[in-house]
């Protein structure tokens, strides 16, 4: 029971108390009343009518009858009896006492007493008999049944009021209370928000007042921490100098691309980028300067690449950069060679005589599955060919590699009528990995789909990088929803599933509205449903994403979100979203069990997780040292071939 519920009864049993005393005592008060009027009546009348009866001739008993009857016919008497001085009785009338228009139990529970009053009847100085009267309670019984109706009317409205008023009152007057519940519960989703609005009442004035202090201290431990966790991961995988990734964690991420049993089928275009004289610039201009250069260098090798939102760069060694681009072909890797060229040439040491022959840029690029070091090996041949051949300048080469998959030398007007016809038909095949805790307990399945290429499954990697150059992601996603639905209806009641949302089919409006109509028609399989995005979403929905996070749990699903670590900046931004998971990036799930960088990361990420009731789980996990060692730094699930491979739905 609620405060105000439990004040109100309390208060309301109390007035019912005093007003049914009030009540009560009224009418034991108009009941003694009557009383004491029966027996005043019936003695007036016995002293009137025996005066009367006394000036009668004696032995005229007709004259006496009479005058009985004449007063006994008014009604107000049950008895009046004259008998004679021996006890003769000579005269008697008499009334039942018959009250239709009072209730029995009424009568009962009051019981009036009307009583028989006696008086002597003398002619001179000799007794001529007795009278007795008794008045007829009728009439008191009505007016007391009369009285008591109209009170209990009045008493009645007059408590119905009072306990209405009081309710009104106490909601008023506690409505700070009911905020302060909403503020604390904002406080377990670590929404720190400050009541504006005061109450009046003192007590609860400074209630709030505490509350508002608290939630100002709480929000600055929470961002103190999310500072920290930002810092670690800083430090982690950053370059101290130019802040974009150190060589470990460009490594630990190519590695995660290109191993990755689902990321690696893309493939993509690595780009090397060398500083030549960097050491001669550095004696001739110091030190400060040269670390303004890298700097700047690092910030132009940055910008061209954000067209590319699955691209990252790195710092390889002092004077060398690199750049890896997923899903690139040669087309493309031409267009991100030489828009990152021109970018950097536009320095004005590129223009001088110390820089003129300094940038040199040798990229490769795949699509398919290979190996890191191979890569690496290409790229590195060719930027020192760029290097022999003198001046500025830039180079890109396919790598030409067997790989068993002919659909990448696909055409894009072979891909595009492909992909077209498959949506069309919805020949999607669905595949799920299971996510498991550490008790070995199945949390839920996450789908992966395949497509069936020249009579073999391609996975996702494969084509979704064609499905989003021709713009095909809604119609995708809407493909593989309505597959998974069916499959979900047709399969065990109790299995859950996680379905991957691409960002830009989630921020389609058309999409948005038909999936969330969809979802709202099924409630029994969105209780089953965990959606996910990647954590680049974060950075391109902005402050929109919250909105649509809140709608789309307002159906019954869950919400996860993946690849979390990558980006940066948004750490601080998971307060603003209700998830029910967050999956840790590959890249700091391999080797944790030997690097002490990302262990320190990912300890305080499953703090700031555990104490917003997320869970945090692990992805890509391939060795038995990893998973243990996840656990000790409180993961609480995760997937990866180790723990169970994709089989088909």
């Amino acid at each position: 029971m609620t405060l105000i519920r439990e004040l109100a009864a309390y208060l309301t049993i109390l007035l019912f108390l005093l007003f049914g005393g009030s009540l009560i005592m009224s009418i034991s008060d108009t009941r003694s009343y009557l009383q004491q009027q029966l027996e005043s009546h019936a003695q007036d009348t016995a002293t009137s009518l025996g005066l009367a009866i006394a000036a009668t001739e004696a032995g005229n008993v007709a004259t006496v009858d009479s005058m009985i009857d004449a007063i006994f016919d008014r009604g107000y008497y049950r008895v009046i009896r004259f008998t004679d001085a021996e006890g003769n009785v000579l005269v008697s009338s008499e009334h039942d006492l018959v009250l239709d228009d009072v209730p029995g139990w009424f009568v009962s529970l009051v019981s009036l007493k009307a009583p028989e009053v006696s008086t002597e009847v003398n002619r001179g100085w000799n007794l001529a008999g007795t009278l007795y009267v008794s008045s007829h309670p009728g009439y008191a019984y009505r007016s007391l049944w009369s009285k008591t109706l109209h009170s209990t009317w009045l008493f009645g409205c007059g408590l119905l009021v009072a306990v209405l008023g009081l309710n009104l009152l106490l909601k008023i007057t506690l409505r700070p209370l009911k905020r302060l519940e909403q503020q604390a519960n904002a406080i377990c989703e670590k929404r720190f928000d400050v009541q504006t609005r005061l109450p009046k009442t003192r007590d609860l004035r400074r209630v709030v007042e505490a509350m508002n202090r608290m939630v100002g201290k709480l929000e600055l431990l929470f961002n103190e921490k999310v500072i920290l966790t930002e810092e670690l991961r800083r430090q982690s995988v950053k370059d101290p100098l130019t802040g974009i990734l150190n060589r470990r964690a460009f490594d630990d991420r190519l590695s995660s691309e290109l191993i990755s049993k689902e990321r690696g089928e893309s493939g993509g275009s690595l780009l090397l980028l060398q500083i030549s004289g960097l050491d001669d610039y550095n004696r001739d201009h110091g030190r400060t300067e040269a670390d303004r250069l890298l700097v700047d260098l690092a910030r132009h090798l940055c910008k061209p690449i954000q067209r590319w939102q699955e691209s990252f760069a790195g710092r390889r060694s002092g004077s060398e950069f690199a750049v890896f681009v997923p899903a690139c072909d040669l087309e493309q890797a031409n267009q991100v060679t030489e828009a990152c060229f021109r970018s950097i040439a536009s320095l004005p040491f590129f223009s001088s005589d110390e820089g003129e022959k300094s940038l040199h840029i040798g990229a490769v690029t795949h699509l398919g599955r290979i190996d890191q070091g191979e890569l690496l090996h290409q790229a590195d041949q060719l930027l020192r060919s760029v290097q022999h051949n003198g001046g500025n300048n830039w180079q890109v080469r396919e790598i030409d590699i067997k790989d068993g998959q002919p659909y990448s030398q696909w055409s894009e007007g072979h891909w595009q009528e492909s992909l077209r016809q498959v949506l069309k038909s919805q020949e999607v095949e669905l595949f799920a990995q299971p996510v498991v805790d550490f008790s070995g307990q199945l949390i839920f399945r996450e789908v992966f789909t395949r497509l069936r290429l020249l009579g073999e499954l391609a996975s996702a990697e494969a084509f979704l990088p064609m499905v989003e150059r021709f713009d095909l992601h809604a119609d995708f996603d809407k493909v593989v929803v309505e597959v998974l639905l069916v499959k979900m209806r047709n399969g065990d009641p109790k299995e859950r599933f996680c379905l991957n949302l691409s960002p830009r089919s989630l921020l389609n409006r058309e999409f948005y509205d038909w999936f969330l109509s969809t979802l709202r028609a099924v409630p029994d399989l969105c209780s089953r449903l965990i959606l996910e995005i990647p954590e680049r979403t974060l950075l391109l929905a902005g402050d929109q994403l919250s909105d649509i996070v809140d709608e789309l749990l307002a159906t019954g699903c869950r919400f996860s979100v993946d690849h979390f670590g990558i980006a940066s900046r948004t750490l601080s931004s998971l307060h603003m979203l209700n998830l029910d998971y967050i999956k840790v990036d590959g890249s700091f799930v391999r080797g944790i069990a030997h690097n002490q960088g990302n262990r320190f990361y990912i300890r305080t990420l499953a703090m700031l997780a555990s104490s917003r009731d997320i869970q945090l789980l692990a992805q890509d996990v391939e060795e038995e040292q990893d998973w243990l060692k996840l656990r000790d730094l409180g993961v609480q699930g995760g997937q990866g071939f180790y723990l169970g491979r994709p089989e088909r739905l």
